[in-house]
């Protein structure tokens, strides 16, 4: 019992340890300027809700946005991930906002250079 214990902390660790790495990488990249104005003209789209499929799992939160014309996501309560995309229900707009992974952020500033 107290192995098992044991190996389920060692691997609660390693999964902590690899999120924080991830996390770091994406709070890096905000760091710069240029990817900041990037991400807050191009980082993100509108979709209109799905009516045939079943969206809410994938949500990962509910946000209200005054101006989708002029974001600045320092002001937005909403977090970019490394790898996935995600899904924010805009309560005031009755749409969804998909942000962009920092990864495929990073693959068309790559090619718009």
């Amino acid at each position: 019992m107290k192995r098992i214990f044991l190996n389920l902390i060692f691997i609660l660790l390693i999964q902590f340890s690899f999120s924080q790495e991830i996390d770091n990488d994406v709070n890096n990249f905000f760091l710069v300027e240029k990817n900041q104005t990037y991400v807050n003209l191009n980082g993100y789209y509108f979709i209109d809700i799905p009516k045939e499929k079943s969206y809410q799992s994938r949500l990962s939160g509910t946000i209200e946005i005054q101006d989708t014309n002029n974001i600045n996501f320092n002001d937005v309560n909403v977090r970019f991930s490394k790898n996935n995309y995600r899904y924010y229900m805009i309560s005031n707009l009755g749409s969804i906002m998909v942000l962009k992974s920092i990864n495929h952020i990073k693959k068309e500033m790559d090619l718009n250079e």
